[in-house]
């Protein structure tokens, strides 16, 4: 019978920056926890490099001495030496698998001791290669092996992990004893084929019985054996909604009578892929999943206990989630085992190398992978199934992850390798589906699969800004497109790969006050970390000073306080997510999605939850939209006048078990409207347009929101998906200007002879091409709009206007100026200065990089009180999609109080970082100017929130309250 013995507890510890002490030297002078990684034992070494040492003692008795002892290490990083009583045990390389050493020859009756060296180097910076290298290939602080390229995960991404981070025990087993168990489970038939492996002395006779508490199935295996199958009678499938187990226990008897026994649980499942589809036991799933680093606060890659990671699981599926995608590394066992309980998917990956690997064709020494780091990573991916294969939540491997460490659209040899690293795990693991390289865009092109049983990859967008951008991608991947795969002829496709989106993600900042409560108020100290790339570029992920720089930045006439930003964030983010969601859900090629990620992780906070795994403010309707069935609406805008009719296309996606047949459709508009529909027949698996819909809006004396709900009720009028769709409702009537005096409305053209600007009638600044609607055709008022004169636009919105600039005249309006114009603002004049590209006012820059918000966020913002026919609800979101500024206005003073109240919007990235500005008043002279980036000309007149924006402007301007402090020098 076997006998563990926990090893895990408090050990002494001694760092050998000099690896100059030896197991008789060593002196530990201070204790740490094992497991935990050294790091988050002592923060000081978050940079340290180099050798450590621990120790520990214990007492066995003399019957534990009687056959072979295991000492099993889950996971120590990075390479270790194991020394019992002075002996040297074994060693082993990898900080991710587990690994075993047969010890009993070493151990003593009483008193025992066991030591480990572990070697590790941190990155402090971003360096190529990870460490320092001499000519002989040999690392100058590592051990005798070449450490440039080894699978270290994103440690340096976040916080580098040393040591001992996993439980280590000691389990005495007889001498004849099992050293692996693996059950390859077949749902059509029943059976289980139970392979084993026996150590140490032959085998006289070997066991298998497999029951589920209810009922036991048993068989003997015929000598020299190493498989069984035993059929189980009408074996109960493990599912998402059953997570049934079943437990396998093998029993080998030794030629000297003593019996081992080893159990492991597994269950009958089957996950595979049909016509793109992905199945579960054969029926089809949607992948509802989220990005999990799989890292902690306080324990950095350490689970902090077992009662934590449930609460973590229960909160992922209360949330709708069906799948974690544990990003780069292998979980912890614990995290296998309680998704296999509970009925969560899992996808793991190999920790990647190389993170950051010089890339392009002026290097080819550079483009392809050594034999060393192939033997690494291939050796890490066999240990990583010799110890999961038994987990049914396990479903999908990942090889690489975007390209970090190969160079895929460049190297045919980095292609012909994970092609066959394809192969390969397909062989060790045939029961699971395997990623080559999870692809995303990159700055030589987008990194690609060669062969795969997922066709995924990442998108990345900052929403509204970018929505109509990100939902035309969507389109344009759910048709199955060239650009995922290799182009050079050696790729293996079916066609028939499920798509799924594999990475997309917003942020919503975290609350710092729930944050600090664990820590006494105080921060915790991880907000001195950021990103990793250079500290301009990555300052809107920094953490420390965020409340600060809100305040410095005037934020709190914005939003009253930073909870309240943090909170608005989060709608933000919430709001995001479902326009995204949506998108997919639309598409009948999307088989699944992966949103970046469960939980913020230090710096990033794109979670769901927060980095302590308390929920965000949308935790309770996030599975609204996140669930296997659900219905979508496709509005033509988010925003209408009250006369109209809001438009929209209906879709439906049935992927749950639930019967929808003589299903109807249910809607209201607020307060008012209601009906049902009957609706086609939605198969499940599928996606299905029902048809355009078309509802009367309430009229309103401000504008509203007014939300629309729609539901998907069943012949029994139970409820069978359900979502909401929030539209801004615009009075009719401020369609029609309400200044009557003159406008001039000015472009760059030909001066006449009396000074005056003729017009010129062209596109305005700044518009995007034509956007095709399935609803009408094209976007309304897009390419109408932007064939129009500017000032035949103003003309139809009631507006008085003129060609020129003449005395009397109060205001102009212009995207383009010229010298004339200028003349006229600094004699006195007020112009409305409406463009996005170089000015002759403040640099105009693109919103790229930093100020795109595609990957860290930004948050857009109206100062309230200047528009006051639009409600003000900041950050701005899906109703200013049509609107939002693709440049910002920078060389401000944006800390400067005097002349914040100037600043009539703006932006902030991420932590509240990257400030800039889209509206500014300022004094030109003896004039006025006030200059946005929004994108208004185009839809003007068309648009709700374009048309009563301009009027909220232009009377702005016309105003006594229109008095700038801030003052242009020219």
């Amino acid at each position: 019978m076997r006998r563990t013995i926990a090893l895990s507890g408090t050990w002494g510890f001694q760092l050998d920056p000099d690896g100059t002490l030896g197991v008789d030297t060593l002196a530990p002078d201070r204790e740490i926890t094992v497991p935990l990684p050294w790091q988050a034992a002592f923060p000081e070494l978050q940079e340290y490099s180099g050798y450590a040492w621990y120790r520990r003692t214990f007492d066995l008795e003399r019957d534990r001495l009687e056959g072979e002892a295991l000492l099993r290490f889950g996971a120590v990083d990075y390479w270790c030496q194991v020394f019992v009583n002075g002996a040297l045990a074994g060693e082993h390389e990898g900080g991710y698998t587990e690994f075993t050493l047969p010890v009993a020859a070493m151990l003593r009756e009483g008193r025992n001791e066991v030591a480990v060296r572990v070697f590790d180097a941190a990155q402090s910076a971003i360096t190529i290669p990870r460490w320092r290298r001499y000519d002989n290939g040999a690392a100058a602080d590592g051990p005798p092996f070449d450490p440039e390229d080894v699978p270290h995960g994103k440690q340096e991404w976040y916080v580098n992990v040393g040591g001992i981070w996993q439980d280590v025990t000691l389990t005495a087993v007889p001498r004849t004893y099992l050293s692996l168990v693996h059950v390859t489970p077949n749902i059509a038939t029943g059976e289980a084929a139970v392979r084993f492996e026996v150590a140490g002395a032959g085998a006289e006779s070997v066991h298998v019985a497999i029951s589920d508490g209810d009922t036991t199935v048993e068989q003997t295996v015929a000598r020299g054996q190493t498989e069984a199958v035993v059929r189980v009678e009408n074996a109960r499938l493990w599912s998402l909604e059953d997570p049934h187990l079943y437990t396998a226990t093998v029993t080998v008897r030794g030629a000297v009578g003593a019996e081992d026994s080893l159990s492991v649980r597994f269950g009958f499942r089957e996950v595979s892929t049909r016509d793109g589809k992905l199945l579960l036991n054969g029926e089809p799933i949607y992948l509802l999943s989220a990005l999990d680093q799989d890292m902690y606060a306080d324990t950095i890659y350490t689970v902090p206990s077992e009662e934590y990671l449930r609460d973590q699981f229960a909160k992922a599926k209360a949330l709708g989630l069906n799948n974690l995608r544990c990003h780069i590394k292998p979980p912890d066992p614990l995290y296998l085992d309680l998704a296999d309980e509970m009925g969560l998917l899992v996808w793991a990956e190999i920790p990647s190398w190389r993170t950051f690997y010089i890339k392009g064709t002026m290097h080819e020494q550079q483009l392809h992978l050594g034999e060393p780091i192939r033997r690494r990573v291939e050796r890490t991916l066999e240990e990583m199934v010799r110890r999961d294969f038994n987990h049914p939540s396990l479903v999908i491997w990942t090889i690489v992850n975007e390209d970090w460490g190969t160079t895929l659209p460049l190297s045919a040899l980095d292609r012909e390798w994970v092609l066959g690293m394809y192969d390969r795990c397909k062989a060790l693991d045939p029961t699971r589906l395997v990623v080559d390289n999870s692809a995303c865009p990159h700055p030589w092109g987008p990194n690609i699969h060669v062969k795969s049983d997922l066709d995924d990859f990442h998108v990345y967008a900052n929403i509204p800004d970018q929505a109509r951008k990100f939902e035309h991608t969507i389109e344009e991947f759910g048709l199955r497109p060239l650009w995922t795969y290799s182009g050079h002829g050696d790729s293996v496709r079916t066609g028939h790969e499920p798509l799924v989106l594999s990475e997309f993600g917003n942020w919503g900042l975290p609350s710092a006050r729930k944050l600090r409560e664990p820590h006494g108020g105080a921060d915790p100290a991880w907000f001195t970390l950021g990103p990793w790339w250079n500290s301009w570029e990555g300052e809107g992920g920094w953490p420390a000073g965020a409340e600060e720089r809100f305040r410095r930045l005037g934020l709190d006439d914005i939003w009253g306080d930073y909870e309240r930003f943090a909170e608005a964030t989060q709608w933000h983010q919430f709001h995001a997510l479902k326009y995204e969601i949506e998108a997919m859900r639309r598409q009948p090629g999307i088989a699944g999605y992966v949103i970046t990620e469960l939980s913020d992780i230090y710096w990033e906070s794109n979670g769901l939850l927060d980095f302590d795994r308390n929920p965000k403010v949308f935790h309770d309707v996030f599975s609204q939209i996140n669930t296997p069935d659900v219905v979508v609406p496709r509005a033509a805008a988010y925003a209408f006048w009250d006369d109209e009719r809001a438009r929209a296309r209906v879709h439906a996606a049935h992927y749950g078990q639930a019967d929808w047949s003589g299903a109807r459709l249910r809607w209201s508009v607020g307060d008012g409207e209601r009906g049902e529909a009957e609706m086609p027949q939605v198969p499940r698996g599928t996606v299905a347009a029902l048809g355009f819909a078309a509802w009367k809006l309430p009229a309103v004396e401000r504008a509203a929101e007014v939300q629309v709900q729609l539901a998907v009720q069943g012949d029994g009028g139970n409820e069978l998906a359900r979502n909401t769709l929030d539209l801004l409702v615009v009075p009719a009537a401020h369609r029609v200007a309400a200044y009557t005096d003159p406008v001039a409305v000015v472009t760059r053209g030909a001066a006449q002879q009396d000074g005056s600007i003729t017009p010129l009638d062209r596109p305005p600044e700044g518009l995007d091409s034509v956007v095709q609607d399935d609803l009408s055709g094209q976007d309304r008022g897009g390419d109408a709009a932007g064939q129009m004169s500017l000032q035949g636009t103003l003309r139809g919105m009631g507006y008085h206007t003129v060609s020129h600039v003449a005395p009397g005249t109060r205001v102009a309006v212009a995207s383009r100026a010229t010298d004339d114009l200028l003349k006229w603002v600094r004699a006195g004049g007020r112009l409305l200065y409406m463009g996005d590209s170089p000015s002759p006012f403040f640099w105009v820059q693109n919103r790229g990089g930093a100020y795109s918000g595609s990957w860290l966020t930004s948050f857009s913002w109206l100062r309230p009180g200047i528009h006051r026919r639009l409600p003000v609800s900041n950050p701005l979101g899906m109703p200013f999609m049509r609107v939002m500024p693709t440049s910002t206005i920078l060389g401000l003073p944006v800390d400067d109080r005097a002349v914040q109240a100037d600043f009539l919007s703006g932006m902030v990235s991420g932590w509240v970082g990257h400030p800039a500005v889209h509206t500014v008043r300022f004094r030109y002279g003896k004039g006025v100017v006030l200059m946005t980036t929004f994108r208004l000309a185009g839809w003007l007149g068309t648009d709700p929130v374009a048309t009563a924006m301009f009027h909220d402007l232009l009377d702005h301007l016309a105003s006594d309250e229109c008095d700038p402090t801030l003052r242009a020098n020219y």
